[in-house]
Parts: structure tokens; C-alpha cells; sequence
């Protein structure tokens, strides 16, 4: 009787445990979107993130850890409520100047080449402190110990205290569970010479240095923004060390960064693995420098195919001295005229040339069907590396298509591979020759996915492995282009293999870093996305935007949505949801009206997000600007 009556009273407090998990006398943990963890001494509260149930009625206190919105918004009530609210130093400007990151973000949003999450909140808090890593907080007889931990952000903080003889760590975003990460995206950083653009997940070289000081100060408990409480520090500490290891071999071992500036990616690997470790490579592609086909030329990142009556076939333009090139090729008669421009990709150094090839030449333009809106519609999207001038007149050409050009049959690809965004055309001569032009999504050391903010997604049929598949039913040795590198190459059937492989095997390792059911939401920051992300109106105007929202899951999914309330903008319906079936897109139309008391300015229109157990507030955004 009294084991059935202890198991009991053990069922009923893990139930409980649930929904208000009491670590200690004082400690307790409210699970929600974001953890709330409630603080109690001498009948006073300290908060640390924030208030899931917005239940409190009254706090001294509320530490941050870090500037994400999505993480931010569950403390703003209490500072409202009259909470001193304590903030990282280092991020300061994202607490306080929110809105006028904005209004600058609007207007230099066309290339970018940073690379940094827009999860920003626009609203300012009220800050009243601002704490530095090593620096102690002091609240009620319990000292808090500042250490900067930065990786999930760049000046994120983590507050170590003693209470009721027991160790805290609160992490942010740190961790999550027993392992894990967030997410991979939100690591992508400049580090050296490296630009933004091109550092892949840099910042995990400084998670890991963080978490390392985190298991220094021995805690019994991390308390993260998110997810479950870890009360095996060390364990996950040292899980997560080994899966980002994992993760950066396998990403290092076939980077086509690695062509271009092999000194910088063993900086990376010595960053993120340390000086003693080394991973493997693919072996080089074939390069063909010597005797290319008389009918190619390489200039800059541009390339030019001759037919034997001097006409020529471009594909890509945005670089003003490659105009120039063309321009005076045609004045000294090298080139008779230019019959046509293929576009590869939407990144600005590949086309914000192109219409003024085509004022020139008067030249048509061919893409596929899934560049169309991106090229005509830039400000509509929010990608890496934007171009703001659109491209119009479009000759759309569907994904294996053929035409005729000259001597020469091209074949149109859809290729998603250095971005979701991305083409690639087959030129074959009728004497047999063939280049395959694939824009910018290989080079001879392997695959162009460092950035994560392109949206290389995962799947088989998707990304870089629906790419590869594509190769593999090529010509064997078939030489290949990429814009940016001017010998041609080849892939032998081994090395399309260890490319398929290399993929294969880090969905494998992403599946056990993230906490998602399928890693692709972990890579694909635009899983969820506005359309159009940039909107221009005035006061007293209607217009939609569509939610749109991939299913990356291997089943039917069902997507609740919700628009957060802004000043000055009416969203209808106040939140419905989306049935999505698997690795397919959905949509949902919202109707915005702008108040006609709003102000000129920009405003923000956030999100909410609810699907399995998931509740992901201010997730999504769109950018307007109310002109008049």
C-alpha cells in the first residue's frame, strides 16, 4: 500500500510538473512558448525571460539574455508592468533602438551580404540596466553572475546564481534539451576575412567556447529560453560539442568555399574544431584549363557562348566591367550581336546588369518558372544578396525544355542549389561539345551551401541532391561552369557519390542536433515567410499578404496562424489555420488596412505560429512603409 500510494504521489507531481515545474523553494519553471522562470524571496519576484501566461501581476525584476524578438516578447509585459529590466551591453541597440534598425534595415535591405536574423523587435523596452560579462547582479541576497556567452547571438549573456544550495544556468538560447540547438541558420557570421555571407554557421566556434564556460561553473540545473529543463549539464554540453563537430566535417568535407580561399576555411576548421583535428575532403574535380571549346569565354563571373558567326549567348551580368567587356566586344566587331541572356540566379553580381544588357542589345531573357517572381519581384523577398532592380519581359521556359540556338540545343534547368532560387542550362554543340552552366552551385572542391540564409533544403527530391541527380543523369565527365571559376571541370561518377553521400549523412546528423521533426526547419530559416516581405502604401490603404508556410515534415501538418496586433494596422482574419500536406508549400491571405491616423514610417507586421506542440510567437514578419 504505501509503494502504490508513493507511486501515486509521484504520477501526480511529474503531471504537475508540466505545467509549473518547482526546482527548488524558491525556483520554479513555468513552460511555455518561451520558459518563465519565477524567482520568489522575501515575497519578491525576479523573472527571468518573461511570463508565458502573462500571470504575473507584479515582478522587481526581469533578466534577458539575449535580443530575439521571439524570445523578448514574453518579458516586455512585465517591464510595462514596472519590472527593472536587465539587458546584455552588447546588444543594447536592439533593446532600445529597435525601430530605428528598422527604418534603416528598409532602406538597405538590397544587398546584403551580412546575413544577420531579422527577428528583431521594433518596439524599444525600457531598459535599466546593462550588464557586461563578468560583472554580478544582486537581487534579495542572491548574487548573479554575468559571463558573455555569445552564439545564438552575437552579445548574448547567460546569469549563473546559487539559490537554495543548488546551481543555475540561464542560457537563452544556448541549448536546447538534451544536445540540441534551435537552429543552424541563426550561427551564420563574418569570422576573419570571412564575410557573413560565406561564414557558414560561423559562430558555433563561439557556442562552443560559451558552453564551455557554462560546464566551468558546474550548474546543477540550465534553465534555456526553450525547451525542457537540463539537469545533466555536462552530458548535453558534451553531446552538442560532438554533433556540431559532426556537423563541421561533414560541411567542411565538400565546401566549394575551399576552392576559392582554402587558407580561410582551415581558419574556420581551426575555429570551430580545433588546430588537431582534420576532416576529410573530396578529392578535386578535373579542371580543364588548357583547351576549353573554342566557343566558351569566362569573363569575371559572366560567361559568353559564340556561335560560329560571332553571335553570342550570355549567361548572368552584374558586374559593370563585364558590360563594358561586352560593350566593347561589340564596337571592335568581336561580337556581332547578343541573341539572348540566361539568368542563373537572382544574386545581385549575376544580374543587376541585365537590364542594361538588355536596353543595349535588345536581347530576350530566359528562365525557368521558379526565378520569375524573385527576378521581378526583388522587393517582395527577403533573401541574401538582392538585386532592387527587377526584371521584366521574362521568357519563361519550363525545367528540361529545349531550344534551338544556332548550332547549338540548350536545355533548360531548374537547380536549386546554391540558393532555392537557381537555374542551370545545358549548351551542347551539334559536333558534341556540351558545357552544363550551373550558375554558382559547384565548384572542383564541391558544393556552394555556405550560406544557410539561401535556403538549401534537405529533402531527396530538393536542394543540392535533387542537383545531383540531375548529374548523375548527365554524360558522364560532362564539363561543368560555375560563374565564379574560370577552368571548366568534371565530376567522375565516384565524386557525384561522395557528394550524394556527404548529403545524405548530414541530414543524418542534423536530424539528432535539432529539436524539429525533420532538420530542413532547422536549415530554412524561410520555412515560414511573408510575401510580399517589403510593401509600400499609404494611409488609409487595403492590400493582402499571403503567409506562406512549407510543410518540411513527412506528414500532413496542420499550421495555426496568428497576426500579432500593431499600431496603426488592421489584419483580418485575427488568426486561422492551414492543413499542408507534406514537403509541399501553403498559403493563407491575410487582409491589412493602415489606420488613417498612421504616421509615415515603417512599420512591422508579426506572426504567431502554432503547429504539434510548437508556439512560435512574432516568427514571421512583413516590412511596410506607410508613405503618406
Amino acid at each position: 500500500m504505501r509503494k502504490l500510494i508513493l507511486c501515486l504521489f509521484l504520477f501526480v507531481f511529474l503531471i504537475q510538473c508540466t505545467d509549473s515545474e518547482k526546482l527548488t523553494q524558491s525556483v520554479r519553471v513555468n513552460p511555455g512558448a518561451v520558459n518563465g522562470v519565477v524567482i520568489e524571496k522575501n515575497g519578491k519576484k525576479l523573472i527571468v525571460y518573461g511570463d508565458p501566461d502573462n500571470e504575473i501581476k507584479k515582478a522587481e525584476m526581469v533578466l534577458f539574455t539575449h535580443f530575439r524578438r521571439d524570445v523578448v516578447w514574453e518579458g516586455r509585459n512585465l517591464v510595462k508592468k514596472g519590472a527593472i529590466a536587465v539587458v546584455p551591453n552588447d546588444e543594447k541597440a536592439y533593446f532600445t533602438r529597435g525601430d530605428s534598425i528598422w527604418t534603416n534595415l528598409a532602406l538597405k535591405r538590397s544587398h546584403n551580404y551580412s546575413c544577420q536574423t531579422t527577428k528583431i523587435g521594433m518596439d524599444p523596452i525600457k531598459v535599466s540596466r546593462f550588464v557586461n560579462g563578468g560583472e554580478t547582479l544582486k537581487w534579495q541576497g542572491i548574487d548573479f553572475k554575468v559571463l558573455n556567452t555569445p552564439g545564438y547571438t552575437r552579445g548574448a549573456v547567460s546569469y549563473i546564481a546559487d539559490i537554495d544550495n543548488k546551481r543555475f544556468a540561464f542560457v537563452g538560447d544556448l541549448i536546447y534539451g538534451d544536445g540540441k540547438i534551435f537552429d543552424l541558420y541563426s550561427f551564420q557570421d563574418s569570422i576573419g576575412d570571412i564575410l557573413g555571407y560565406h561564414g557558414y554557421a560561423a559562430r558555433l566556434g563561439k557556442l562552443i567556447s560559451s558552453l564551455r564556460l557554462i560546464a566551468e561553473q558546474k550548474p546543477d540545473f540550465i534553465i534555456p529560453s526553450r525547451g525542457p529543463v537540463i539537469t545533466r549539464p555536462d552530458s548535453a554540453i558534451q553531446k552538442l560539442v560532438h554533433r556540431i563537430h559532426m556537423i563541421y566535417k561533414n560541411y567542411l568535407s565538400v565546401s566549394a568555399y575551399r576552392w576559392y580561399y582554402p587558407e580561410r576555411m582551415n581558419a574556420l576548421s581551426n575555429q570551430i574544431l580545433g588546430p588537431s583535428v582534420h576532416e576529410n575532403k573530396i578529392p578535386f574535380a578535373t579542371e580543364v584549363e588548357k583547351n576549353p571549346p573554342s566557343w566558351y569565354m569566362h569573363i569575371n563571373n559572366t560567361n559568353l557562348v559564340f556561335a560560329e558567326d560571332s553571335s553570342a549567348f550570355l549567361i548572368d551580368c552584374g558586374i559593370k566591367s563585364v558590360f563594358a567587356e561586352i560593350v566593347k566586344m561589340k564596337q571592335t566587331g568581336r561580337l556581332k550581336s547578343l541573341d539572348g541572356i540566361f539568368i542563373t540566379h537572382y544574386h545581385d553580381d549575376h544580374t543587376d546588369l541585365i537590364n542594361d544588357v538588355v536596353n543595349k542589345f535588345g536581347c530576350p531573357v530566359y528562365v525557368t518558372r521558379e526565378l520569375k517572381d524573385i527576378l521581378e519581384n526583388p522587393v517582395a523577398f527577403n533573401m541574401p544578396c538582392m538585386t532592387d532592380e527587377p526584371i521584366t519581359n521574362l521568357n519563361i521556359m519550363q525545367s528540361g525544355q529545349k531550344m534551338q540556338w544556332k548550332e547549338f540545343t540548350l536545355t533548360f534547368h531548374f537547380f536549386p542549389g546554391q540558393t532555392l532560387f537557381h537555374d542551370a542550362v545545358l549548351f551542347e554543340k551539334n559536333n558534341g561539345e556540351a558545357i552544363f552552366f550551373i550558375g554558382d552551385s559547384f565548384t572542383p572542391t564541391g558544393i556552394d551551401d555556405y550560406c544557410l540564409l539561401n535556403r538549401n533544403l534537405l529533402h531527396k527530391e530538393s536542394g543540392y541532391l535533387y542537383c545531383l541527380d540531375i548529374l548523375k543523369k548527365l554524360p558522364e565527365n560532362l564539363l561543368l561552369a560555375n560563374q565564379h571559376v574560370k577552368p571548366l571541370f568534371a565530376y567522375s561518377p565516384q565524386q557525384l557519390d561522395y557528394l550524394t553521400n556527404s548529403l545524405l549523412e548530414r541530414n543524418e546528423l542534423l536530424k539528432d542536433l535539432f529539436p524539429f521533426d525533420d532538420p530542413s526547419y532547422g536549415v530554412d530559416e524561410q520555412w515560414f515567410s511573408v510575401y510580399p516581405y517589403g510593401q509600400k502604401s499609404s494611409s488609409g490603404d487595403t492590400f493582402e499578404l499571403k503567409v506562406k508556410i512549407f510543410n518540411h515534415s513527412g506528414q500532413p501538418k496542420t499550421f495555426v496562424i496568428e497576426p500579432v496586433a500593431q499600431k496603426g494596422l488592421i489584419v483580418e482574419p485575427i488568426k486561422t489555420s492551414l492543413f499542408i500536406e507534406s514537403r509541399i508549400e501553403g498559403e493563407v491571405v491575410f487582409k491589412v488596412k493602415i489606420s488613417k491616423e498612421s504616421l509615415p514610417g515603417v512599420y512591422l507586421q508579426l506572426f504567431n505560429v502554432e503547429f504539434d506542440n510548437w508556439d512560435l510567437h512574432q516568427w514571421g514578419e512583413a516590412l511596410i512603409e506607410v508613405l503618406s
